[in-house]
């Protein structure tokens, strides 16, 4: 038929999946320059209690001519610049990590990332693929500022048996939370402290909404390729999912409020347990698992948080006697929904994520 084209090309998004295999690399293909304004417009989204996070004064005590950039936001560029040539073709973001900040980043740097596949696995009922990753992000420089692995679930394929040499360097060390901690020392911190102990229960009495809008931004920013972030012609309002990324940081920001003042977080693994859709008002409780004194005046503090959905967390839950399985070591978003269905009914279908986390503060 003349005078007209149908459509006969489609750009492909995410992994190739016959063509995978463990210790693949794959390189980003966008280079992001962070300005002032984007670390501005960050800390109006996400609540923040990190010294290093907040005041240029306090940088400069430690020896940096700047305000670090934020941990959540590293998290999040460091998962969601692996979207467009890995993870889009996923069909969920199962688990984060060792989320670490390895080296200081500044407004003015420019990120990449890169990402090592480190295992590929089966589920259980053989029906889809299990694929751990290492994601790391590097300054202009060619220094890694922050890495993290990742497990995704992708539909079922057969990896390649392939043992191609990558030059992916994975770090996973912690000697940027070693140099904080040596600098901090003898800094005063003039701030309310809370003495925590082990079995403590906190209901963190911050509740926020990510916004339609709010979500629209980062999605684009973070280069989010996936439709199910923002395309509203093709989903209802009520089906566009807030990433997991943002979701986790908005919890742990929820967090850190009663934790202050914190100089280093640090996500030992976190997980999904109920999607968030924009305009859901995400909540928190945190169990502290206990405390460790590094040096005089600073401790380590261990945290087990869960992320709320819809819940005005301080008067809703105060009189909520929480089971104490649920705070043990659970392996999967089946195990919370289990333990609330049988022990606390009042929560099934209120908690939105796990988050397993370390922190250094000042302690007096």
């Amino acid at each position: 038929m003349q005078g007209f084209i149908k459509p006969n090309r489609k750009v492909n998004y995410g992994l190739d999946l016959a063509k995978v295999f463990v210790g693949q690399e794959i390189i980003s293909q966008f280079n992001v320059t962070v300005d002032e304004s984007v670390h501005s417009l960050w800390s109006g989204l996400m609540p923040t209690s990190s010294y290093p996070e907040n005041s240029r004064e306090f940088t400069g005590r430690l020896g940096f001519h700047e305000m670090f950039l934020p941990y959540g936001f590293l998290l999040n560029l460091a998962l969601s610049l692996g979207v467009e040539n890995f993870a889009h073709s996923s069909l969920l973001h199962l688990e984060v990590r060792n989320a670490l900040y390895l080296n200081p980043a500044f407004a003015g740097d420019t990120f990449s990332c890169g990402i090592k596949i480190t295992k590929i696995q089966a589920t259980s009922n053989g029906k889809h693929t299990v694929v751990c990753s290492d994601h790391v992000l590097f300054n202009q420089k060619g220094e890694a500022v922050f890495s993290l692995e990742r497990v995704s679930l992708f539909p079922k394929f057969k990896p390649c048996v392939l043992n191609e040499a990558t030059n992916l360097e994975v770090h996973k060390n912690h000697h940027f939370k070693e140099q904080i901690l040596a600098r901090a020392r003898g800094i005063s911190l003039e701030n309310k402290i809370d003495d925590f102990q082990a079995g403590d229960l906190i209901l963190h009495p911050f509740v926020r909404p990510v916004g339609k809008s709010e979500n629209l931004f980062w999605a684009t920013y973070f280069k989010n390729t996936h439709p199910i972030h923002f395309n509203y012609q093709r989903y209802k309002p009520g089906e566009i999912i807030i990433s997991g990324g943002i979701v986790l940081s908005m919890v742990l920001g929820i967090s850190g409020r009663e934790f202050r003042q914190l100089l280093l977080p640090q996500v030992e693994r976190a997980f999904h347990v109920l999607p968030v859709v924009a305009e859901d008002r995400l909540g928190a409780f945190s169990y502290v698992k206990g405390t460790n004194a590094i040096m005089p005046g600073f401790e380590e503090i261990h945290v087990v948080t869960y992320g709320l959905r819809n819940v005005d967390t301080e008067p809703e839950l105060s009189d909520t006697s929480f089971p104490e399985d649920l705070f043990k070591d659970l392996a999967r978003p089946a195990d919370v929904e289990n333990i609330l269905r049988e022990k606390c009914p009042a929560l099934v279908g209120k908690i939105c994520c796990v988050a397993e986390w370390k922190a250094l503060r000042k302690k007096d």
